[in-house]
């Protein structure tokens, strides 16, 4: 007999999968979770030698040659899911539905580099000295890579 629903353990949930009976699937979720044996024998209402067989046969059934092997095996066949992935692909599946909601409707801009700049035209002499009375800079206007890179797109 397949286990037919999900089992939720504090950090993982465990899905239907391999061949594994209800009990073995809580076994493993159990285990998944950092729970000791005993608790999980008294939990799953079986003694210590049954659960020895219960991990003896999750281990077969995954392909596993170790308990942290097993539990990886169970990673990595979808049999477990970290409870943390499944709220965050649940919270990304709504927000991509509502994004339009959630935006403001007024686009703030951050600090961006200046539309133009003041350069000194003659550098010899305003390194010389120059005159004091002489206007050596000239206004020249450029456009920012960015805003270059937005009209060429």
């Amino acid at each position: 007999m397949q286990a037919d629903m999900d089992i939720y353990g504090e950090e993982v949930i465990g899905r239907p999968g391999q061949a594994l009976t209800p009990k073995e699937l809580r076994v493993l979720v159990g285990l998944a979770d950092g729970e000791t044996p005993t608790a999980i024998s008294q939990t799953v209402g079986i003694d210590k030698l049954v659960m020895r067989h219960f991990e003896a046969s999750i281990k077969r059934k995954l392909g596993a040659k170790s308990h942290p092997h097993m539990i990886a095996r169970g990673f990595t066949l979808g049999v477990l899911v970290p409870r943390a992935l499944s709220l965050v692909l649940a919270f990304l599946c709504a927000s991509e539905h509502m994004d339009d909601a959630n935006r403001n409707s007024t686009r703030r801009t951050g600090r961006a580099a200046p539309e133009s700049r003041l350069a000194r035209t003659n550098v010899r002499s305003s390194a010389a000295g120059g005159s004091k009375g002489s206007n050596s800079r000239t206004f020249i206007a450029y456009a920012p890579a960015a805003a270059q890179i937005a009209k060429a797109a």
